[in-house]
């Protein structure tokens, strides 16, 4: 075997094969736990002083491309040696099956019969009325047969065979839609609140889209624990005069025209405030150091002594925690309740905005992993049915009726069919 036809032989082995979709599978699991597409710094910032998996510092991260690691170069070679196995092995040994199965092999001689799985023969003096009752039986439960004058060959579940080529071409599609997208695909967070519009571009169709919010609910628990979040979203198109409208809660996405909007989070990012008298609309921001769904903003309060102080508000129905930033001494102030003095000023709460966190995908390469578990479905419901064989012979000479068969899996069932068929044929 030469050098050129043994490699050929090791790319398209099952070890080799297997070997890789380990190799795959481990270098996916390190993309869950090490962040990917992040700035380089922010590497050295969480690796350097303490290391992933003890030795993998920022520096040997980024020289191992573990910071992209679906789109580096050591895994697209892994995905395409994966795709070139599953090739080769389709070409050497799965086509050729396939060719094999579609042939008609003629047994004529009893050596044949006796060197098979299933097999059994009988004394007769009816052979030729034996094959003529065959054949009927045969095609009568659905097998295909090539009858000759002495002979039949039936087969049946030929098209079985054609399913392990149908998945491992539903595999090498998935493999290159799955590389395709990450190339591809883009992702857009942002938080919007209601009546506001931003604008995006549908790289399938190149137009221009503006994707509006009109309106954002948040269902709660009996004890105030979000439940589920909603948002009504529009999009339109300036050269279309109709728009899509449709809701998008969490776990039911919206698909529209190659774009995927998902309802990913909330937050409380606007308070409309009277101070004084003045309506004022404060932007908030997240405090993470007071804890998780917290925003809140540093104001100034005062007539003649200003100070600074902060406030907090952890839904949109408030109250609205307000903290002297001297001594922390807190104050609460209730929604569309009658204003509360602090340091000279009067405070009214009038509204908490919240704004919708979405997540906007473009990922072109979804209708080809699609058209991959298409294939790989209907292969791998192919793969499960058996390929049955059967020939029988009358042997004019010793006046035996021969009869045997193969079949390639499930061959206990096979085994209780034959028994079955021989029976009917016998008598």
């Amino acid at each position: 075997m030469g050098f050129f036809n043994k490699l050929i032989f090791n790319i398209s082995s099952l070890k080799f094969a297997i070997f890789l979709l380990i190799f795959i599978a481990i270098a996916s699991s390190l993309g869950t736990f090490i962040p990917q597409e992040k700035g380089l710094q922010e590497y050295f910032d969480l690796y350097d002083s303490t290391p992933f998996l003890g030795f993998l510092d920022g520096e040997k991260i980024i020289k191992l491309q573990l910071n992209h690691i679906y789109t580096s170069l050591w895994f697209l070679l892994s995905l395409f040696l994966l795709c070139l196995s599953l090739a080769l092995s389709s070409f050497r040994k799965q086509i050729p099956t396939l060719k094999s199965s579609l042939k008609w092999v003629d047994y004529k001689k009893k050596e044949k019969y006796e060197k098979l799985k299933l097999n059994c023969k009988w004394e007769t003096n009816n052979n030729n009325q034996l094959i003529t009752k065959a054949n009927q039986i045969l095609k009568k439960d659905g097998w295909d047969i090539l009858i000759n004058e002495n002979t039949i060959s039936a087969r049946k579940g030929v098209f079985g065979r054609f399913g392990p080529i149908l998945v491992h071409f539903g595999l090498i599609i998935l493999l290159i839609g799955s590389t395709y997208g990450n190339f591809s695909r883009q992702s857009l967070e942002e938080y919007l609140i209601p009546n506001e519009t931003i604008d995006l571009i549908n790289d399938n169709s190149n137009k221009k889209l503006s994707l509006k919010l009109n309106n954002f609910y948040i269902d709660r628990e009996d004890n105030g624990v979000p439940k589920q979040f909603t948002s009504n979203i529009e999009i339109f198109s300036e050269n279309e005069s109709e728009s899509f409208k449709k809701e998008t809660s969490v776990n039911h996405p919206i698909r529209y025209k190659g774009l995927t909007i998902y309802q990913a989070d909330w937050s409380i990012s606007n308070l409309i405030l009277k101070i004084d008298n003045i309506t004022y609309q404060l932007q908030l921001k997240p405090v993470p150091e007071i804890g998780e769904q917290i925003w809140g903003i540093v104001i100034e309060l005062g007539e003649k002594i200003k100070k600074n102080y902060l406030l907090t508000i952890n839904n949109e129905y408030g109250p609205i925690k307000i903290f002297d930033t001297d001594n922390f001494s807190e104050t609460d102030i209730y929604l569309k309740k009658k204003g509360t003095e602090i340091n000279s000023s009067q405070i009214e709460f009038i509204q908490a905005i919240p704004s919708s966190g979405l997540i906007i995908k473009n990922d072109p390469s979804v209708p080809i992993i699609y058209c991959s578990f298409i294939f790989i479905i209907l292969g791998a419901s192919l793969s499960l049915i058996p390929t049955k064989r059967l020939w029988i012979m009358n042997d004019k000479e010793s006046n035996y009726l021969y009869m045997g068969g193969l079949c390639n899996k499930n061959l206990s069932g096979f085994e209780t069919e034959f028994m079955n068929l021989s029976s009917l044929i016998k008598n």
